[in-house]
């Protein structure tokens, strides 16, 4: 009798155990614990940072926390991504960054102290295409002929996000390889390159085709090219010519990854629970369509292998044009 009570306690002691013990695992559930810092590298208005508010309203809800949008333009995107790295708000900073970050800054400015290396890939959101603008009232630029022509007579003033941005990046291989002079005037976001072009301090400038959008339909700049293999014919009536009918190169080809990355230091388990929580929201059709509202084009497929790898690839990809522009 004594051994079926002793047997029975320690059935009961066994029970209790692993009572506390799936008592302990269920506290001890992955949440995201803190408020979120989402930084963006433009100023308010841009094209990455509508986006960004909209995911940001969505991400919160997701996780249950305040997920504040940060605009932290200046250098193309280094300030931004060094801010991120060496002084993070919080342990869950996100950064709404293009791949130009990873691939041609780096590459103009070797003397950045952040890699991809220091960042973790989450999400890929939207990728965008690029146009070339003029303002017709400052300049009688209407096409890319009438900008040819200017340039036997003037240098180009060009309007870009500054040296090693994509937009100087793309404009300078293309004005060296038609042999024109040019020289960048540098901008924070695209917003400020196209009122700098209106008000006649640069004569044309590469911008995102929906970001400029508002302001061509209005009739205060004209697209002359856009950096697409093919016509760009989203603007009602009208044709814009691919880069290459005006002479560019393959290289001149170009649309830009928005993608979503936080930092290294976070540990595996919160990344992933990150990684989800904004795949989950990006992809939510009503959230879809608030994005489509405000520019977005569409939310490519991709993995974390191949973010990746298109991040790496970009870096790469970036090398033989910068050697050509110097």
């Amino acid at each position: 009798m004594k051994k079926i009570i002793a047997i029975a306690l320690v059935l009961c002691m066994v029970f209790a155990l692993c009572a506390c013990s799936g008592s302990s695992k269920k506290t001890e559930e992955i949440k995201i614990d803190q408020d979120i810092n989402f930084l963006v590298h433009v100023k308010a208005g841009g094209a990455l940072d509508v986006r960004a508010r909209v995911i940001a309203e969505y991400l919160a809800k997701e996780l249950g926390v305040n997920v504040t949008v940060t605009n932290v333009p200046g250098a193309g995107g280094a300030t931004c991504m060094t801010q991120a790295k060496s002084q993070p708000t919080g342990d869950y900073d996100l950064v709404f960054a293009t791949a130009t970050v990873f691939g041609s800054l780096p590459i103009f400015t070797p003397d950045l102290t952040y890699t991809l290396d220091d960042f973790i890939p989450l999400a890929p959101v939207d990728v965008e295409s690029f146009g070339l603008y003029a303002c017709p009232a400052q300049t009688g630029i209407e096409s890319f002929e009438d900008l040819v022509a200017y340039s036997k007579e003037n240098k180009i003033i060009f309007g870009s996000g500054g040296v090693g941005n994509i937009t100087h990046l793309m404009q300078a291989y293309l004005y060296k390889t038609l042999g024109m002079d040019a020289e960048t005037l540098t901008h924070n976001g695209g917003i400020e390159g196209i009122t700098n072009c209106m008000g006649g301090h640069n004569v044309v400038l590469m911008v995102g085709q929906e970001t400029a959008r508002p302001y061509v339909e209005s009739g205060d700049i004209v697209p002359i090219l856009t950096f697409s293999a093919e016509d760009y014919t989203g603007y009602e009536g009208k044709t814009v010519p691919s880069v290459l009918k005006v002479g560019g190169k393959d290289d001149n080809v170009y649309q830009s990854l928005m993608v979503i990355v936080c930092n290294a230091t976070v540990d595996e388990a919160h990344e992933a629970l990150l990684r989800d929580a904004l795949n989950k929201v990006i992809n939510l059709p009503e959230c879809q369509a608030d994005l489509k509202e405000v520019g977005l084009i569409y939310t490519p497929t991709m993995n974390e292998e191949e973010l990746l790898a298109y991040l790496k690839g970009e870096y790469e990809n970036m090398g033989s044009i910068v050697e050509f522009v110097g």
